[in-house]
């Protein structure tokens, strides 16, 4: 099984019972919808094969659309989880003597003076 994405481009107040019909053609329940003004978008779980029965029905009805191959969430949300965790860089100290202020203010008087 896959995980995809559907996304239609709906025209008018049609959404409400194009979105009914579609969702009936698909093979398994749609995990998630998005409405966006003239689109729909569902994301959802197939068998490859049933993409072409789902793509031969769109066609029918004249809809246009993009059927894209997403990754599964949960491997989504793992990589997120590996991205997030940056790892931790640490500056080597020197083992210089820290200068005091007043040894600069002298050094500057000097210079300024030649």
């Amino acid at each position: 099984m896959r995980y995809y994405e559907l996304t239609i481009n709906i025209k008018g107040k049609e959404d409400e019972a194009l979105s009914e019909r579609v969702v009936s053609w698909l093979p398994n329940p749609a995990t998630k919808e998005y409405k966006n003004y003239s689109l729909l978008s569902l994301d959802f779980y197939s068998e490859p094969e049933k993409i072409k029965e789902l793509e031969k029905k769109l066609k029918e009805e004249s809809m246009k659309y993009m059927i894209l191959i997403k990754e599964r969430p949960e491997k989504t949300a793992a990589l997120a989880r590996k991205i997030r965790k940056k790892p931790v860089i640490t500056r080597k100290r020197t083992t210089e003597p820290k200068v005091e202020l007043k040894e600069i203010n002298e050094k500057l008087e000097q210079i300024l003076k030649e």
